[in-house]
């Protein structure tokens, strides 16, 4: 008998072949054995009643036919992109139709879309013309300005599952992020309406509320209320720098002058009390040499002119009066009389002597130097009143050129606004007007 021979390299690797694939082979069948009888084994009684007994909850979720939007303009096109990425967020399969709920009603020769059974004929036109089966489809009407509705019509129930109805203002951009939302939302909570507040939740929900207040503790937050708002408002007033505004009373004067009466303002302050608040607007009337005066300024200068008046009333009097001293004093010195000298005292019954002379001219002296020193007090009191008029005058104007300032400060922050960007990019546009 002869020897065996030895085995050779070919034999050698399909033998580790045939190792390997026998090891491939058991590993899945080890893998794959228990599952028929996992597939076939029957469950048991009572995990079938636990089944009855815990009834599986409501899904939300199914496939939603978002029609064309109608309305004014194209702000309806963005809100129906935005009500589509809300319901995707929220689980549901949403596609875009072509036509729009006025579109599809003409097809199925219906006029009220408002109505059941029109919803109900759009619905069976959806689905038979597309091919997927939609549980629900949303249709909306927004204008740009007043009242907007949308509506989602369930098809298998045959009802509406979301009637809205909300106001649309223009350049809105808060409303169509808010409403892509609650539209989702309330779609969802029409399948699986949320479950109701537990006892232990409404006991906490009940301790959230405060407790009555006395009349007084009301009244102390109401003035705690008013005082942290009047901080506030001035703190907003202080922050708010615009930069120092140039200001020419000339140049300046014909944009904020007023054609009018003056508008003075009462202010209400906290403590009851009320601040009068000046109009500091130039009249038009009056030019910039005069329109900016204040009334305390007229009344200075009516003061200033009648003591000018009186001053030189005055003097004018005192001047007469001289010439009746130079008359008398002429007198005197012609009658040749004298005072010294008894023999040379003149003739008192004819009124020719001294004593009548020099009494007149003394009289005449004494009206000059009384009406003089009048006029001097009045020179004194003007000189004073011009002081003062040229002291309200450099008031008044300050005040003008500060009310100025500050309305063009005014002005340049109200041109700056302020707008939120979606799109994008989400953001902030500030915006300047030159």
């Amino acid at each position: 008998m002869s020897a065996i021979p030895p085995m050779t390299r070919p034999t050698s690797i399909l033998t580790q072949f045939a190792h390997r694939t026998l090891g491939v082979t058991l590993a899945v069948g080890m893998a794959m054995a228990p599952l028929p009888v996992l597939a076939s084994a029957p469950p048991a009684e009572g995990d079938a009643a636990g089944d009855a007994a815990e009834a599986a909850p409501a899904t939300v979720g199914g496939n939603v036919a978002v029609l064309k939007f109608t309305g004014d303009g194209a702000v309806f096109e963005a809100w129906r992109d935005k009500v589509k990425t809300g319901l995707e967020a929220q689980g549901y399969v949403a596609n875009k139709i072509k036509r729009s709920a006025d579109e599809a009603a003409a097809k199925v020769k219906c006029k009220d879309i408002s109505s059941d059974t029109c919803l109900d004929k759009i619905a069976a036109y959806l689905n038979k013309n597309s091919k997927t089966a939609y549980d629900f489809f949303v249709f909306a009407n927004l204008p740009d300005q007043g009242s907007g509705s949308l509506v989602i019509w369930d098809i298998a129930n045959k009802k509406k599952a979301v009637d809205m109805a909300f106001s649309v203002t223009a350049d809105d951009y808060i409303l169509p992020e808010v409403v892509s939302g609650a539209v989702a939302r309330k779609l969802s909570y029409y399948q699986q309406p949320p479950t109701a507040a537990t006892d232990e939740e409404k006991t906490i929900l009940a301790t959230l509320d405060e407790p009555e207040k006395t009349p007084e503790e009301i009244e102390a937050e109401k003035k705690r209320l008013a005082d942290a708002e009047a901080a506030a408002v001035a703190g907003y007033n202080e922050s708010l720098d615009a930069g120092p505004q140039k200001v020419d009373l000339v140049a300046d004067f014909e944009e904020f002058c007023r054609e009018g009466k003056r508008e003075d303002k009462e202010i209400a302050n906290p403590d009851g009390t009320t601040t009068k608040e000046r109009d500091l607007r130039p009249k038009c009337s009056r030019g910039p040499a005069f329109g900016y005066w204040q009334p305390r300024a007229w009344v200075a200068l009516t003061l200033t002119l009648g003591s000018a008046v009186t001053m030189g009333a005055m003097y004018g009097l005192a001047a007469a009066s001289r010439s009746q001293w130079n008359d008398a004093n002429t007198a005197l010195t012609d009658a040749g009389v004298s005072g010294v000298d008894p023999g040379a005292a003149g003739d008192c019954s004819s009124g020719e002597c001294y004593a009548d002379l020099a009494g007149a001219a003394s009289e005449a002296s004494s009206q000059v130097r009384s009406r003089a020193i009048v006029g001097d007090v009045f020179l004194g009191s003007t000189v004073l009143l011009a002081g003062v008029l040229a002291i309200i005058i450099y008031q008044d104007r300050n005040d003008a050129k500060n009310f100025i300032a500050r309305e063009k400060e005014l002005r340049a922050v109200s041109n700056l606004q302020v707008a939120p960007v979606f799109g994008t990019t989400n953001g902030a546009a500030l915006q300047f007007e030159f």
